[in-house]
């Protein structure tokens, strides 16, 4: 009795421990979200309403198939749908599309050991060995349900011969087996195996429906979290709902049953999206320091500067949905505080400014991924996002245009409008007429040119010639045409004005000296080739120039120059000279001054066009129809061309 007592005494403390360490056992028995809350049924099944009302109907209409193929990307609900159709077939109500989920075959098949269904790995056993003992096996009747269900995940990595050994089964099984194949790769099956089977395309779930799955989980597990959070999760599951509920986990283990919207970012590496907003404001608004500053402050936190630009990049989506059209809207997957912030940044701000916007960062996105220095490219793409100009609407053009031209026929004669591209005609002085009419009594008078001012309205949608009265003009005439420099800028808001009155004496080279240098070149190289006494004005003339319709050529002394003037008009010579220059008529030949270089021929060209281009600057500027344009069209003079270089 003593022993026995003094046993009961140690015994005490022993099964204290013992049923204490059970008791522990319990409390760390812990089971992830994504399995504990793995849907049951076909309605439980977020996002898939296309696959789960097919099955739906086919077993309610006795249509079962004997293969199934499930593919889409990961977590989206495969092996799940999988499960719940082997319970729907083997359940004892069945086969039904609900299945009773109490019953001895569907509490097995939730506990994976229904002898039923069998799961197959197809990454670990994907040999002929494997598949042959599978096709032994199908021969066998169902020990409890209707049907014996084959699940084969992963099954493109199936081997080549695995395949073609499954294949005979595969088209003719037993009518109680139903083989279910689930893929990420479709791509990588067989043809032979596509052909036997009916393939249904998981889709990736949209942000909205996983947020409204993590919130009827939240909801149950106590967890007090915003829908800003849940929002950010399932943007972060990029479509995967077992993503989502992974980083829910991960987000509650990390900040309990009350998880903050900055606890959500900080665990997930997402970027503040006030920093987002900060930046789009400081564009829109001609602040770019604002950007800078957003950009300096994510990569002192030491977020990647690649995750900020693809955020970015989704913001000016949204952005440029906003002002799309009142049902673009319906397209947003933000919540609605978000809505009304971007709303008031985005406010009187057309849609085309963050289509190009996207643009360039669309371009910078790649580049700072790749790039050792990112933060530079990121802060030069700001400098190229804050210097595009603001565009206005087609439509809005077009009015000023014709506003323009009503206020032009108000001051003069009505403007006819000219065919655009056409050659511009020759003008005489102000007043001067281009023809005479004939004398002869019986023929009519040929039309006077019409010397009014032209105005030359062009864009992308096209452009067109208006004739406006001489009083509008009284300085010049000019041509005023919009162009369209950059992708990134509107044409409107150039103008390019090309003078069509002031010719001077001397009108430099079409092109710059050095062009025309090389044409020459070019041309003497050509008369070499002929050889014999055409050598003489290839190896003896300085140098020369075109101008006006005449090609010059320059000899350094007066027997060259004798020798010279009897080969350049020669037949060949004068038909290279044709090939080489634009309106050739003659060629001259001339003795070269002393001094005269080709350094100093340049320099006066230089000169002699500075001062032609500073007349036409001064004189468009001062012209009341270039400032009426400008003040219309919003414009700026940005060039001035002679209109014979045109």
């Amino acid at each position: 009795m003593p022993g026995h007592l003094l046993l009961l005494q140690h015994s005490e403390p022993f099964f204290g421990l013992y049923f204490g360490h059970l008791r522990g056992t319990e409390k760390m028995s812990y089971e992830a979200i994504a399995r504990k809350w793995r849907p049951l049924s076909f309605d439980e099944i977020s996002g898939q309403g296309h696959v789960t009302r097919t099955l739906s109907n086919a077993i309610k209409r006795d249509r079962i198939h004997h293969a199934y193929l499930f593919t889409g990307p990961r977590g989206v609900g495969k092996t799940t749908a999988a499960r719940a159709l082997a319970r729907c077939l083997n359940c004892e109500s069945g086969p039904t599309d609900t299945p009773c989920q109490a019953c001895a075959s569907c509490r097995e098949i939730l506990a994976g050991n229904s002898p039923d269904v069998v799961e197959i790995d197809g990454a670990s056993n994907n040999s002929v060995d494997d598949i042959r003992d599978l096709r032994d096996s199908v021969q066998y009747l169902p020990s409890r349900g209707g049907r014996r269900v084959f699940i084969i995940d992963e099954v493109h990595m199936l081997s080549k011969g695995a395949f073609n050994a499954l294949l005979k089964t595969l088209e003719e099984p037993p009518k109680h087996v139903v083989f279910i194949f689930a893929t990420t790769e479709p791509k990588k099956i067989p043809d032979t195996v596509l052909s036997r089977v009916q393939r249904f395309d998981f889709k990736r779930i949209s942000e909205k429906v996983v947020a409204s799955r993590l919130r009827t989980i939240c909801d149950s597990e106590g967890v007090e979290i915003s829908d800003v959070s849940l929002l950010m999760i399932a943007r972060a599951g990029e479509g995967s709902m077992r993503d989502a509920q992974s980083l829910l986990d991960q987000v509650i283990a990390f900040g309990g049953t009350a998880v903050g919207d900055d606890e959500v970012g900080q665990i997930l590496g997402l970027v503040d999206r006030s920093l987002l907003y900060s930046m789009l404001d400081g564009l829109i608004n001609g602040q770019p320091e604002k950007a800078l500053i957003a950009i300096a402050t994510v990569y002192e936190h030491g977020h990647e500067l690649a995750q900020f630009s693809s955020e970015f990049l989704g913001l000016l989506r949204n952005a440029a949905l906003i002002g799309l059209s009142p049902s673009s809207r319906d397209f947003l997957d933000i919540p609605d505080e978000e809505k009304e912030r971007l709303d008031k940044i985005v406010e009187g701000v057309t849609p085309d400014v963050f289509t190009r916007y996207f643009d360039v960062m669309l371009e910078t996105h790649d580049a700072v991924a790749r790039s050792s220095a990112p933060r530079m490219v990121l802060e030069m793409a700001v400098a190229r996002m804050a210097s595009t100009r603001k565009v206005q609407p087609v439509d809005v053009l077009l009015q000023k245009l014709s506003n323009l031209e009503r206020r032009m026929r108000g001051a003069g004669a009505a403007p006819r409008v000219g065919r655009h591209g056409s050659a511009p005609r020759e003008r005489g002085s102000r007043g001067e007429k281009s023809g005479s009419s004939s004398t002869n009594s019986g023929s009519d008078p040929e039309p006077e040119e019409d010397l009014r001012p032209t105005l030359l309205i062009g864009g992308a949608n096209g452009s067109a010639a208006i004739a406006m009265d001489q009083s509008i003009a009284p300085v010049s005439e000019f041509a005023v045409e919009t162009e369209r420099q950059d992708p990134t800028v509107e044409a409107s808001t150039h103008l390019t004005l090309v003078s069509s009155s002031f010719t001077p004496v001397d009108v430099p080279p079409r092109a710059g000296s050095d062009e025309h240098s090389d044409l020459f070149l070019s041309f003497l190289s050509r008369v070499r080739d002929l050889g014999g006494a055409f050598r003489t004005l290839s190896e003896n003339s300085a140098n020369g120039g075109y101008r006006g319709g005449k090609l010059r050529v320059m000899f350094t002394s007066e027997r060259t120059l004798k020798r010279g003037k009897e080969i350049v008009i020669e037949p060949q010579v004068i038909a290279i000279a044709k090939e080489f220059f634009v309106g050739f008529s003659s060629i001259e030949s001339v003795l070269r001054a002393e001094g005269d270089t080709t350094q100093t021929v340049r320099e006066k060209e230089q000169s002699d066009r500075k001062e032609y281009e500073e007349l036409l600057w001064s004189e468009a500027k001062s012209d009341p129809a270039i400032q009426l344009v400008c003040e219309t069209l919003s414009g700026v003079i940005e060039r001035v061309t002679p209109i014979e270089e045109k």
